[in-house]
């Protein structure tokens, strides 16, 4: 039996090209605090970051019952699981920065010790999600989220 068809195919067969049918591609940021770190967040946009937590599992459903396939781009500092290990990985040579303020090295002590209680910065638990259904990508959006401007 075939899978079931996406909402987001297109039925091209009317026109006399033997093209494929037209694609929709789904490319997601996801990189929570590490995208804003660099601005004061006030309560509700806390909110919006801890929603992703719920966000994720609904849009994993919706694409595994359509047969959708997306690319989560993601910062390489939501894939360990505690501090330790974020720590051990930094690498030795970083970036300089101008403004102090954009140096993602500069919020370490900033951050909490694993995912259940900084789930802010670690995602590790999303990632394994992301991994476990099938036509899912995970991309790097730097190790941790560079700013080069």
């Amino acid at each position: 039996m075939g899978r079931k068809p996406s909402r987001c195919e297109l039925d091209l067969s009317s026109n006399n090209h033997s093209q494929a049918p037209a694609a929709f591609i789904i490319s997601l940021d996801f990189e929570l605090r590490w995208g804003a770190r660099d601005v004061k967040i006030g309560t509700q946009y806390r909110k919006n970051l801890l929603g992703v937590r719920r966000v994720v599992p609904a849009l994993l459903a919706a694409f595994a019952e359509y047969g959708i396939h997306a690319t989560w781009a993601t910062v390489g500092f939501l894939l360990f699981s505690n501090r330790t290990e974020l720590l051990a990985s930094l690498p030795e040579q970083r970036a300089s920065y101008d403004d102090l303020r954009l140096s993602p090295y500069q919020d370490m002590q900033a951050v909490g010790l694993d995912e259940e209680e900084d789930p802010l910065h670690f995602g590790r638990s999303l990632i394994n999600q992301i991994r476990a259904h099938p036509g899912q990508e995970i991309a790097t959006h730097t190790f941790s989220h560079y700013y080069c401007l």
